[in-house]
């Protein structure tokens, strides 16, 4: 591995100090919004389009929290946001009584299916390292939250 192997392995999966911040206010804003205090993080979700004679491509960033609401009922809540916060849209709420989960064979993600959302689903994708997608995602790193996320998903939505 190197010199540069042993200088940079430590740092792999570190979170920056603006990541840190961004996935505290990730919280904050969502309990804000919504009044739960549910796990949080920040999915994203890329669409393309052709327009004359090039593609166009765009990222959506969204707030998301999971949980049991107060009925015992499994939740996941999605908020629209812009990744430099110059905007937050309002909640969607899916209720596992108005939704639907399935898993991805090839990627394993899991897919939630709503009517309230763009085509009808959104792969739960969790922005791991924003690189050099800086200006479409929010800078924060879920890397080791997609674990807790899979077990939510299996317990509550799959019955698995």
């Amino acid at each position: 591995m190197g010199l540069f192997g042993n200088i940079f392995k430590p740092l792999q999966g570190k979170l920056t100090a603006k990541q840190e911040e961004n996935m505290k206010k990730v919280a904050e804003v969502f309990k804000e919004k919504t009044g739960k205090d549910y796990q949080t993080a920040v999915v994203w979700k890329m669409t393309t389009k052709k327009k004359l004679t090039k593609t166009v491509h765009t990222y959506y960033n969204w707030l998301m929290g999971y949980g049991i609401d107060d009925n015992n009922i499994p939740e996941i809540v999605l908020i629209p946001v812009d990744p430099k916060w110059d905007w937050i849209d309002e909640p969607i709420y899916c209720k596992k009584t108005n939704s639907e989960m399935t898993q991805d064979k090839k990627t394993s993600l899991f897919i939630l299916k709503n009517d309230q959302l763009e085509d009808g689903k959104i792969d739960l994708q969790l922005i791991s390292s924003v690189a050099m997608m800086e200006n479409y995602l929010m800078d924060v790193n879920y890397m080791f939250d997609y674990e807790k996320l899979s077990e939510y998903c299996m317990k509550y939505w799959m019955g698995k």
